[in-house]
């Protein structure tokens, strides 16, 4: 038996499979769906929307257009009633296969990305969703919080949030062993991707958690390729869970 830390699977669904075992327990920490790849534009999105409508909203995002960014994200979501329909079908397809594809029991959070209604919505098997809590796993406490606050590339994704909420969410905890969160701590060496060249923009409230709680450890997601994946501050390991569907391994937690 084995904790086993995951985050950013993005519909790697058979590697997800593969890395869990019946007596594991998993944390999951977010951002199930390949909503879209910015590699290879495939995805949900390329399904239903021209392969220039997708390009025109990341080439905005990578060109640093924030504005120009939410436009045509929001172009692209007030389309047909028919193609957000067909997008809310293969959502809905996806978080099936999430599902089924865990073997074992699993606390899950939402992402970013993921949409809360329908991760509730499609949830199967020995699974707990948290948007905040506690609960004891193999004898310590760990602590969640889902979604994102909204920041300087904040695009309307369903996981985003006020930041009052967000901050709310984490003073709620109280002190745990382990803080699990998909948005990082405003670390600068750990929000900064480098490929996007982009600063993610961490959480101010997760890092004052640090600095009064002193988890041994926190776990997240969300930056895909970090200037570094691990920081340690103060008595807590603070520590990128990494981009799932590129490495397709799971983070084991180890007391």
């Amino acid at each position: 038996m084995a904790v086993k830390v995951i985050s950013d699977i993005h519909g790697a669904y058979d590697a997800l499979a593969g890395q869990l075992e019946q007596d594991d327990t998993a944390v999951l920490l977010g951002d199930y769906l390949n909503l879209v790849d910015f590699r290879t534009l495939g995805g949900i999105l390329s399904q239903v929307y021209t392969r220039e409508e997708i390009w025109a909203a990341l080439s905005a995002l990578s060109g640093g257009s924030k504005e120009l960014a939410r436009k045509s994200i929001q172009e692209i979501s007030m389309g047909s009633e028919d193609k957000r329909e067909r997008v809310r079908e293969l959502m809905a397809d996806g978080y099936r296969r999430f599902y089924s594809s865990l073997p074992c029991r699993a606390f899950v959070i939402y992402g970013n990305t993921d949409s809360p209604q329908m991760l509730r919505e499609y949830a199967s098997g020995d699974v707990e969703i948290l948007e905040s809590g506690v609960v004891e796993i193999d004898g310590s406490r760990f602590g969640f919080v889902s979604g994102a606050p909204f920041g300087p590339w904040t695009v309307g994704l369903p996981g985003e949030m006020e930041p009052a909420r967000y901050d709310a969410l984490v003073g709620s905890l109280g002190p745990v062993d382990v803080l699990c969160t998909h948005c990082p701590p405003a670390i600068p060496e750990l929000t900064w991707d480098v490929k996007a060249n982009r600063d993610e923009k961490g959480s101010g409230s997760l890092l004052e958690y640090i600095d009064l709680c002193e988890p041994s450890f926190h776990y997240f997601g969300h930056v895909h390729n970090p200037r570094m994946s691990e920081v340690v501050r103060g008595r807590t390991r603070v520590m990128n869970a990494g981009f799932f569907k590129e490495s397709g391994t799971a983070l084991v937690f180890e007391h």
